[in-house]
């Protein structure tokens, strides 16, 4: 999923279930950078001094396009960050992809619905759990290893209308997005690499040879993990759990289907535009939702709030090294990868 999930469409599920509007975006700012905690100066290690000095263990959570032609720890990242395990198969290659719903996925689900609000990082810890929970819809068939596994067959995809109908003038038209796909099937299959960026965006429908035979719609796997996003916060906040209303999800149908731009920093604009004037209908609607936006600074530049991501990033990764070694896999190590 994209920044226009990560961030506003927690923000807004946050809202719902009645966090206030600074927690809302402690939890929505949190889950977006997860994708934004990588490093920026690799051939520098200066960042890393200053973070040793101030006491902070960074430990990235996503890896710059350096990172991923390297292979320089891309275990420690995409696995426990984006493409958690689901520990179904009969091989360790097959339990190692990542499924909605899954055994893993579910121990994450109660983890998080363990979270207390006397714990002063529960904000931190309910924004990476919910990056990395939300990401088992969108990254769903595929495992963070570079394996076969990752493969994808006869890629089509359209955002509107019939599939069918509509796959040949697509491609006709991507042919340069089917080109990256079939390269990455054959040199680079890393994660949903071969898939180029239809697992995270929205209102796209597409197939898949055998993986997704019958097609995949975004909007409804965005909906599904909305749902169960929304009751995990709703039980964290102590509120009654009742799921999304009738009214509520048709507003976030509005947005995955109508929010149609491939680039996702414009969708989050339209996300922004609407929080701003309250087209999702928050009861206690305040001069913070008016002007809330998504930057990086607003945690990075917090020491204090720093510190705590980093603390949960640290306790997320070492709670998914502890599950995977229980069930004999091995493929993280415990030690930052810088």
């Amino acid at each position: 999923m994209d920044i226009d999930f990560h961030y506003g469409t927690i923000y807004v599920l946050a809202r719902w279930a009645k966090f206030c509007a600074a927690n809302s975006h402690i939890i929505a700012s949190s889950s977006q950078l997860v994708d934004d905690n990588f490093d920026s100066t690799p051939f520098s290690d200066i960042e890393e001094k200053k973070n040793i000095e101030m006491g902070i263990n960074v430990r990235y959570s996503c890896q710059n396009t350096l990172g991923n032609i390297t292979g320089k720890g891309n275990a420690e990242i995409w696995v426990p960050f984006h493409f958690l395990p689901g520990l179904e198969g009969e091989n360790d290659t097959e339990r190692l992809v990542c499924k909605k719903n899954s055994v893993l996925s579910n121990k994450l689900k109660e983890r998080l619905l363990a979270t207390t609000l006397d714990n002063a990082r529960f904000g931190f810890r309910l924004g990476v759990g919910l990056h990395v929970y939300a990401d088992t819809w969108a990254h769903q068939e595929f495992a963070g290893i570079n394996n076969i596994v990752n493969k994808v067959q006869n890629l089509i995809f359209t955002s509107q209308g019939s599939l069918v109908q509509k796959v040949i003038s697509d491609i006709a038209d991507d042919k340069f997005l089917l080109g990256i796909s079939q390269f990455m099937t054959k040199v680079l299959p890393l994660g949903h690499a071969a898939a180029v960026h239809c697992p995270d965006m929205p209102f796209i429908w597409w197939k898949s040879g055998e993986r997704f035979p019958g097609g995949r719609k975004n909007w409804d796997e965005f909906m599904e993990a909305s749902e169960e996003i929304f009751r995990i916060l709703q039980q964290v906040s102590c509120e009654p759990v009742t799921g999304l209303s009738e009214e509520q999800k048709k507003l976030l149908y509005r947005c995955f289907k109508g929010i149609q731009y491939d680039d996702c920093e414009e969708r989050l604009k339209v996300w922004l535009n609407r929080i701003h004037k309250n087209f999702f209908q928050f009861e206690d609607f305040n001069e913070f939702d008016e002007t809330v936006s998504y930057s990086s600074s607003y945690i990075f530049d917090d020491i204090d709030f720093r510190g705590k991501f980093y603390d949960e990033i640290n306790d997320h990764f070492d709670w998914v090294l502890d599950q995977l070694e229980e069930n004999d896999l091995f493929v993280l190590k415990s030690e930052p990868i810088y």
